[in-house]
This record gives structure tokens, sequence and C-alpha cells, in this order.
């Protein structure tokens, strides 16, 4: 999945100081796990608001994908918006909360994946 490149790139820029960018990585990490999660299922969905919903109500809801990875990609979603567009920096801690986050969402979503492949 795109998401595993999103996350690395998240870490280099985590570590080289761009702690915004790697937020940003991070939540685009986490948008490519629930795209996959919901191609599985034969949806799409062409805004990112959308796919966030439809992750929530067709896999954590209707395929009981673990609640948390739900919680964590609206989280990520909104703190990429914070990250790209408030002026104040972004605290490092933030990045690595960031990076375990996606990390722990593209792990549900490739678990669930594997669960259904025959």
């Amino acid at each position: 999945m795109r998401c595993w490149d999103e996350i690395a790139a998240a870490k280099v820029l985590a570590r080289e100081g761009f702690a915004a960018q790697a937020v940003s990585r991070c939540y685009c990490a986490g948008f490519y796990a629930a795209e996959a999660a919901l191609l599985s299922l034969g949806e799409s969905r062409s805004k990112h608001a959308g796919v966030i919903s439809a992750f929530g109500q067709l896999v954590v809801k209707g395929e009981g994908v673990d609640e948390s990875a739900g919680r964590l990609l609206r989280s990520l979603y909104d703190r990429r918006s914070h990250a790209d567009h408030d002026l104040d920096p972004v605290p490092q801690e933030v990045a690595d909360q960031a990076i375990d986050d996606a990390e722990s969402v593209a792990r549900v979503i490739r678990d669930w994946l594997e669960q259904r492949s025959p």
C-alpha cells in the first residue's frame, strides 16, 4: 500500500525538522490506507471528507474494523488541516504522534485486508 511510503517520508521530514510537512504526509498515509480499504469493498469517493465518512460507515461500522482506526483517521485529517493552515509552528511531538497514529491506521487496515484475502 502506498501509505507505507508516506509514513517513510513523514519520518524523514520529522527527523529533518519539518514537523508540519510530516503531519501532512501522515494524513496522506491514513487517507491512502482508507482508500485501499474502500476499494476492496468496491467503493470509492471523490473527496477526502467522503473517504473518511465512507471508511467510518462501511469499514468500521459495516465490517467491524477497530473503531480506533476511524478516530485516528479523522484526527489525522484535523491535524493536517492545522499543520497546513495555521501560522504557528508544529511541535516535534505532534509530528511524532502523527507518525505513530498513521502507522496504527495502516496496520489495522493492512491486517483487515489480509484477513479478507482468500
